[in-house]
C-alpha cells in the first residue's frame, strides 16, 4: 500500500475475527443442532486439565513468569509443537537452541502445553496466563489436538480457533497475532482432510485482518510431493507413532519459515539473514504483498474478486508487472500494450491477474484468497518467476529449482479449481540490455528446468519466446523492452502472436 511497507498496519472495515464470530452465531441461530452452536461445540467451552500434575505445575509456573516478566514482547501460544521448544534433548528433540536464537532475545514467553485443545487454551487465557503483559506479537498454533485425540470436526475446531483469537484480541488489544495454519501430519487421512478444511477457513477469515497475519508454512514439510516424515521425530520413538511433531531439523525450518513475517510484525531485523535461510523454499509459502510499488496491491486484489463475479472469462492472465502492464481489466496505472492486447484478445472476456512485483508466493496467496474461485476459463496464461530472482530486504532470491517448484504449485492450484483449463506456461522473459546481465544465466537455467518439467505435461503448453526479443548479438533492444524488463507494445505483440499460434484466438 503506498506510503507503508507494513501490510499489518492497514485497517479493515470489519475485523475478520468478529466477522467469523458473527457467521458462527448466525449458523447457531438458524441451525441450532449444528457444531456452530456453542452448546454442541466442546472446542469453545473452557476446560482445564488440573487433574494432570505436570499441567497444573506448568500453568502455575507460567503465571509466575507472567508476573516476573511484564516486559514480555513475544508470546508463543499453543500445544506440544510449541511446548517442545523447552526441550534440549539431542538429536531428535533438541529445540532449545532454536528458541535461544530466534525467540529468547525477543523476550519471548512459551505458552505451549502438550496435548492442549482450544478449550484448554481458553481456560488458560481466562485464568491469568496473559494478564498484565503487553506483547507486540503472539504466535498462535493451536487446533491439531482438536482434530486429533479430541476427534472434533473441522467446524468445531474452526469455532474454537475463532474463539481463541477473539479472546486474545480482547485481552491484548495492542498485540498482533501471527496465526499459523495447522501443520501437516501423517496421523490419518481423515485428520488430514479436517486440517485442510480448518486451514481453508482460517485463510478466508484472516487473510486481511488488521490484527492477524495468517501464515501457512505446510509446504516446508513436504519433499517430492509427499510428507517428509524424516523431519518428524514420532516415527523414531519406541512406539513408532505417525508423524505429527517436527524434529530438531523440522522445528528449525519452521522457525526460519515464519521468521520473515514475524520480524516484520515485530518491526525487527530477522534473527538470521534471509539469504542464509536456504533450507526452506520461500517460493512455496503463500504470503501477501512483499514489496511497495506504484499501485495499491490490496485494492487490485479486491478489484479482481469483484470482476470475476461479473464476467465468465475465456482467458485469465496470471503474473507479475509484465502481465499487469499489458492491458485489460482490471486496468492498471500502466497500459503498455493496448494494440497488441486487442490483436490477440479482441472482444473476448479476459481477466488480467498480473500484479507488479509479485513472486510465486504472492500468486499462491492470491489464488488461495479467492482470485480463481468459481471461474473456468478455457485458457490460463501464466508468466511468473522473474521477481523470484531478485533479493530484497523482504525476501531472498529463489534458486531456479525453487522457482520451478513454485510455478508447479501454482499450476496445481489452477487445475484443482478448473481442471479443464489449458495452461499456457511462459518461460521467463530475458532481462537487461546486455547479454552479460547477471539475470540472464539464472533465467536460462530456470527456463531449462521448466522445459524439462512441463514440455510434455498434460493440459499445459510450455512456451518460450525469449529469443524473439533479442537482437542477433543477444542484446535486448529498447524497442522491445525500454527498461530492460517490461515489453513495449512491439514487445507485447511478439507475445500476442505466440498466444495466437498456441490456439488463443478471438
Amino acid at each position: 500500500m503506498p506510503g507503508s511497507n507494513n501490510f499489518y498496519s492497514r485497517r479493515a472495515p470489519l475485523r475478520a475475527a468478529f466477522a467469523c464470530f458473527l457467521l458462527t452465531a448466525f449458523c447457531a441461530a438458524i441451525y441450532p443442532q449444528t457444531p456452530a452452536n456453542s452448546l454442541n461445540n466442546p472446542a469453545i467451552v473452557s476446560k482445564d486439565r488440573l487433574e494432570e500434575p505436570w499441567w497444573a505445575a506448568r500453568h502455575k509456573s507460567i503465571l509466575e513468569a507472567v508476573h516476573n516478566q511484564p516486559d514480555t514482547q513475544l508470546l508463543m501460544i499453543g500445544d506440544s509443537i510449541l511446548n517442545n521448544y523447552d526441550k534440549p534433548k539431542p538429536p531428535d528433540e533438541n529445540f532449545a537452541p532454536t528458541w535461544n536464537e530466534f525467540y529468547a532475545p525477543r523476550k519471548a514467553l512459551n505458552l505451549g502445553f502438550s496435548g492442549d485443545t482450544t478449550a484448554n487454551l481458553l481456560w488458560r487465557l481466562d485464568h491469568g496466563e496473559v494478564e498484565g503483559i503487553h506483547p507486540k506479537v503472539a504466535v498462535l498454533l493451536i487446533g491439531t489436538n482438536n482434530t486429533g485425540h479430541a476427534d472434533e470436526t473441522a467446524e468445531q475446531t474452526e469455532g474454537g480457533i475463532d474463539a481463541v483469537i477473539g479472546d486474545l484480541e480482547q485481552r491484548l488489544p495492542e498485540t498482533r497475532i501471527l496465526l499459523m495454519a495447522l501443520l501437516p501430519s501423517d496421523v490419518s487421512p481423515s485428520k488430514t482432510l479436517r486440517d485442510q478444511a480448518v486451514n481453508a477457513h482460517l485463510a478466508t477469515c484472516y487473510a486481511e485482518d488488521p490484527r492477524v497475519a495468517y501464515l501457512d508454512i505446510g509446504s516446508i514439510f513436504f519433499k517430492d510431493s509427499a510428507l517428509n516424515t524424516a523431519i518428524f521425530y514420532d516415527p523414531r520413538l519406541p512406539s513408532h507413532n505417525k508423524a505429527l511433531h517436527p524434529d530438531t531439523v523440522g522445528q528449525r525450518r519452521m522457525a526460519e519459515a515464519i521468521e520473515p513475517t514475524l520480524a516484520r510484525m515485530l518491526d525487527d531485523a530477522p534473527r538470521v539473514p534471509l539469504t542464509s535461510m536456504s533450507d526452506i523454499n520461500t517460493a512455496l509459502i503463500p504470503v501477501p504483498r512483499l514489496e511497495l510499488d506504484s499501485y495499491d496491491w490490496y485494492a487490485r486484489h479486491h478489484a479482481e474478486l469483484e470482476l470475476q463475479k461479473k464476467i465468465k472469462p475465456r482467458v485469465v492472465m496470471i503474473g507479475d508487472s509484465i502481465t499487469h502492464f499489458w492491458d485489460g481489466d482490471p486496468l492498471g496505472n500502466h497500459q503498455n500494450g493496448p494494440t497488441s492486447w486487442q490483436h490477440v484478445f479482441g472482444n473476448m472476456p479476459v481477466i488480467n491477474m498480473g500484479f507488479g512485483w509479485d513472486r510465486t508466493q504472492n500468486v499462491l496467496w492470491r489464488l488461495r484468497q479467492g482470485e480463481f474461485e468459481g471461474i473456468h476459463p478455457a485458457w490460463v496464461v501464466l508468466a511468473i518467476g522473474t521477481n523470484n530472482l531478485t533479493s530484497t530486504s523482504n525476501s531472498r532470491a529463489s534458486t531456479p529449482e525453487e522457482i520451478v517448484d513454485g510455478i508447479s504449485a501454482i499450476c496445481t492450484e489452477i487445475h484443482q479449481r478448473s481442471p479443464q483449463s489449458r495452461i499456457v506456461l511462459m518461460a521467463i522473459f530475458p532481462r537487461g540490455s546486455r547479454p552479460d546481465n547477471p539475470y540472464r544465466a539464472a533465467i536460462q537455467n530456470t527456463n531449462h528446468l521448466l522445459e524439462q518439467k512441463f514440455a510434455n505435461a498434460p493440459s499445459i503448453t510450455y512456451l518460450d519466446i525469449g529469443r524473439q526479443f533479442l537482437a542477433p548479438d543477444r542484446s535486448l533492444p529498447a524497442s522491445m523492452m525500454p527498461d530492460g524488463t517490461h515489453p513495449s507494445d512491439a514487445g507485447y505483440l511478439l507475445w500476442a502472436d505466440a498466444l495466437i499460434q498456441a490456439g488463443i484466438k478471438p
